[in-house]
């Protein structure tokens, strides 16, 4: 047999066992996934996510139909719709639709031009009138000409003029205006990895509203912010590179980077609270990693085994607390050294943890448990049920906030009680949690449908969700 044949045969049959094999696996959930596994294609592109707002939320009612959306750089209209979107201005009232996201080359972008396949207007009765009957195209400039490096990922606002979208004798003309973004730091921001796409999201606290995006190579998860206000400093856990990532918050670039040690494949990161030392955790190997955040030097090293699966600093008994998958431990670990002080038994798959009033909460994911265990003295105190695969906790103060990825689901317990005083329902896949304090609001990072959930903790409702168009993963919050 010919040695082309024999490749092709070769391939053929190892196809067929590849999907026989793949067959008999459980479907393998996104964040289960090994963190280095997020690729990218390794061309040298950019990125721009584009947004839409509206000039004044009471605007007069209006949809517009939009079939395509273009760019142009050089003499090429590049593609930014995937499929035809409708711009309603009731629905988007004070929110934002996101518009459509893509990768496109780096240069210079200095022309907007849509097509609109049509549009209606409310009248006195109403009922929707229309305004324009046929496609047309319209064509704008945007707020200066915006050059893309390779790398860069941006965010396109847009902000739509309904009532200056009509002229004197009722015809249609789109008032829209265009930029790519660039926020600078001021307080209540949150931030939003989205590692396969390289990027982190800036979104106002106020408003929930994308403002902002920066570009950030190597599958960007957990980000921690340096408690010294000063520093304004922002480290990542790049997983895909291996590498840890400072970043400027002034001007959103990398300013330093660490490699993690060369075997390891981080899968949770966390800062102390003096903000001197970051501690890196790999599922894989085992081992726990105490880094210097000033020189990236290794400080202490520990080999855990087990399967360790969540890291969370303890300030006020100034240990740190590693909850093992496999042998269904938590262990209390000097944050220096890295030696264990203490360890006790939990029940299935323990996860995220979270301390409040001298009591450690576990998420167990196995058993659908929170579990309680006084930090004093050490023993358990409590166990809460609560809804599917708990996976993390975070609170307000006053409540606890469970998030059930397999009921798309937040529990809330109060502090102290003895029980699930409210569920939260339709979150998707819950993520990773974060808190703004002033507005009270937390988001929620919905892995399923590419968004973010705000829930305000005063009524415990779902106020707002914020698409992405991405997964999101870590979060950080600039109070």
């Amino acid at each position: 047999m010919p040695d082309c044949h024999r490749i092709v045969l070769r391939f053929f049959l190892l196809g067929i066992l590849l999907s026989v094999t793949a067959g008999c696996l459980s479907p393998v959930r996104t964040t289960d996934r090994p963190l280095g596994s997020f690729k990218r294609d390794p061309m040298q592109i950019a990125r721009i996510s584009s947004f839409l707002v509206l000039e004044t939320p009471d605007a007069t009612a209006m949809r517009m139909e939009v079939s395509r959306l273009e760019l142009l750089t050089g003499d090429t209209w590049l593609p930014l719709l995937s499929e035809p979107q409708v711009f309603d201005s009731i629905e988007l009232g004070s929110g934002q639709l996101f518009v459509g996201a893509q990768n496109v080359p780096p240069g210079d972008y200095r022309r907007l031009r849509f097509e609109v396949a049509k549009a209606e207007v409310l009248d006195a009765d109403g009922s929707y009138v229309e305004v324009l009957t046929e496609p047309r195209w319209f064509e704008i400039d945007l707020t200066g000409t915006q050059t893309l490096v390779a790398d860069d990922s941006k965010t396109l606002l847009l902000l739509w003029d309904v009532g200056g979208s009509l002229d004197a004798r009722n015809r249609f003309q789109p008032a829209l205006t265009a930029r790519l973004a660039m926020q600078k730091i001021y307080s209540d921001l949150v931030l939003v990895s989205c590692p396969e796409i390289d990027t982190v999201f800036i979104i106002r606290a106020d408003n929930n509203r994308v403002v902002a995006s920066f570009g950030l190579k190597g599958a960007p998860t957990y980000m921690a912010i340096d408690p010294d206000t000063a520093s304004r400093r922002l480290f990542v856990l790049c997983s895909r590179d291996r590498m840890i990532k400072i970043i400027d918050l002034e001007t959103y670039r990398v300013v330093e980077f660490f490699a993690v040690p060369l075997s390891d494949e981080p899968r949770d990161m966390t800062l102390s609270p003096d903000g001197r030392s970051l501690y890196l955790l790999d599922e894989q190997s085992g081992y726990l990693t105490r880094m210097d955040t000033d020189t990236g030097q290794i400080l202490a090293r520990s080999f855990l085994d087990f399967r360790p699966g969540y890291l969370h600093y303890l300030p006020e008994q100034n240990l740190l607390a590693v909850s093992l998958t496999f042998s269904q431990k938590v262990l209390l670990l000097d944050p220096l050294d890295l030696k264990v002080a203490k360890d006790f038994p939990t029940g299935s798959s323990p996860a995220g943890m979270l301390d409040v009033d001298n009591q450690l909460y576990i998420a167990e994911r196995g058993d659908n448990n929170v579990r309680v265990i006084d930090l004093a003295s050490r023993n358990e105190q409590n166990r809460l049920a609560v809804g599917f695969g708990p996976r993390r906790l975070i609170s307000t103060g006053q409540q606890i906030y469970v998030g059930n990825t397999l009921d798309g689901s937040l529990s809330v317990l109060e502090i102290g009680g003895f029980g699930v005083v409210q569920k939260i329902s339709g979150i998707g896949r819950p993520g990773e949690m974060a808190l703004n304090r002033f507005y009270r609001r937390i988001y929620v990072a919905d892995e399923e449908n590419d968004a973010l959930s705000v829930v305000d903790a005063n009524s415990n409702r779902i106020i707002s969700r914020i698409e992405l168009g991405a997964m999101p993963f870590g979060l950080a919050v600039i109070q």
